[in-house]
């Protein structure tokens, strides 16, 4: 494979560092979806990964291998050659580690299944499983061409195998391919790795080791903002989006979580992965009482080892909401009587001591010292076991953004922790990593 010059990859990491040392073959299939493989790619780079693309010949009918030249740093993969590609892309000197189809075509899907190598993706592919490479697939296709039983049982069959799928929505009776944000999210649940070890110049983790850390935990998460009723059709909520609280979800699946409760507000967005997983349950909520209630209740039901609160429930509520619709006529203006909602992180910890509770505590305008201040007072007053603080004031970080900051104060640990800004995945995992650390150091000081 040719290696085209660096400034094509200067990209690569600027969001963050979750696939930094994992290596892609992104394999592009004959289909117009295949509009939307430059950016896929573009997207791992931009998380860290290395991404070699291997087209089939229709493929490169759609779109001109030089735009993935450009894309990638590396020379597209077009035809098998003497270099035997399809086998020195699963030998232990440049092996990747995913296969992702993206678009893949029923024509494709039904190649893999069969074992049919005939061109450089379905080769690749069929070797991959050989390898025990994962594969993940983004299918593209008509409606009738989706609902084709044929088709679908050439799906089960690779599920059988191990290969994962990724589905985006039907749309005008197609099949869309899923979003670029959704398949990158899969791609890390996957394969992805603790970047504060390829931070610090340490070797890339063991994916197995990195897989087990989390195996005997199981935890509840809550995220996104909620909504108080000031009467049937306005409500009091804030700016929270529910990332920060998926990410955590992202991370404690892919690193063996035994299970995981989301809890979340209105406007979430939720993977489709997690609506297929068998380790995640999802609950929707509305208010900050029904937050509270949907984590005491599964708490009390189950047994969850974690809960980290990373929702931004709303902490007032109109004393008495109305009924039906304010006439604007009527009241051209209008008080509020509004009261303190419950703290969900204090009646947890409250209520079932035994469980480790993360808390999020966001602070508007302060500075490091006074965020990191304020964070250990709230931690001795709470009772919690880790707190991580961030100053939403900032544009750049927190709210809607897809990158956070935050200082953590642990109970059994003198002085804050600082993780500096970063992607919201690799803040999660940040965090787990310290929780782990405290969870751990607990249970050997009580020995």
């Amino acid at each position: 494979m040719q290696i085209l010059v660096p400034h094509l990859k200067d990209i690569t990491g600027t969001l963050g560092n979750e696939l930094s040392g994992r290596k892609i073959a992104l394999c592009a299939t004959g289909s117009v979806s295949i509009t939307e493989s430059p950016k896929i790619a573009r997207l791992l780079m931009r998380h860290g990964a290395e991404v070699i693309v291997v087209l089939t010949p229709k493929a490169a009918e759609f779109i001109s291998p030089m735009i993935f030249e450009w894309s990638t740093g590396n020379a597209p993969i077009t035809k098998l050659t003497g270099k035997v590609e399809h086998v020195e892309l699963v030998s232990s000197s440049s092996r990747v580690d995913l296969v992702l189809i993206a678009p893949c075509t029923a024509n494709t899907l039904g190649k893999v299944a069969s074992g049919i190598c005939d061109e450089p993706v379905s080769t690749l592919a069929c070797t991959a499983l050989g390898a025990r490479i994962p594969i993940l697939i983004a299918s593209a296709m008509h409606e009738p061409m989706h609902r084709n039983p044929i088709v679908r049982q050439a799906k089960e069959k690779l599920e059988q195998a191990g290969v994962k799928f990724i589905e985006g929505p039907l749309v005008e009776s197609k099949s869309k391919i899923a979003e670029p944000e959704e398949i990158l999210r899969a791609v890390m649940s996957l394969i992805g790795n603790k970047a504060a070890d390829a931070n610090k110049g340490k070797a890339t983790p063991n994916r197995n080791e990195i897989e087990r850390d989390l195996s005997d935990l199981s935890f509840v998460i809550t995220a996104g903002a909620t909504r108080e009723p000031i009467d049937n059709v306005r409500y009091i909520t804030n700016a929270s989006t529910g990332k920060m609280g998926v990410a955590l979800a992202e991370e404690a699946l892919s690193r063996g979580a035994r299970s995981v409760c989301l809890i979340h507000g209105p406007g979430v967005a939720i993977p489709d992965g997690f609506r297929r997983g068998d380790r995640i349950q999802i609950e929707s909520v509305v208010t900050t009482q029904e937050m509270l209630e949907s984590v005491t209740s599964r708490l009390s039901r189950e047994k969850y080892d974690v809960l980290i609160s990373a929702a931004a429930p709303a902490d007032y509520a109109p004393a008495s909401p109305v009924a039906g619709k304010i006439s604007t006529s009527d009241n051209p203006t209008l008080d509020l009587r509004l009261v303190a909602t419950k703290k969900i992180v204090s009646r947890a910890k409250e209520d079932y001591p035994k469980t480790f509770v993360v808390a999020f505590k966001a602070e508007h305008a302060l500075d490091n010292e006074d965020l990191a201040a304020r964070a250990f007072k709230a931690l001795k007053t709470s009772g919690v076991d880790l707190i991580a603080a961030n100053n939403v004031s900032r544009t750049d970080i927190g709210f809607g953004s897809d990158f956070n900051e935050v200082y953590m104060v642990m109970k059994n640990r003198a002085g804050a922790k600082h993780l500096l800004k970063a992607s919201k995945n690799e803040i999660a995992s940040g965090i787990l990593d310290a929780m782990l650390e405290e969870i751990q150091s607990t249970s050997s000081a009580s020995l």
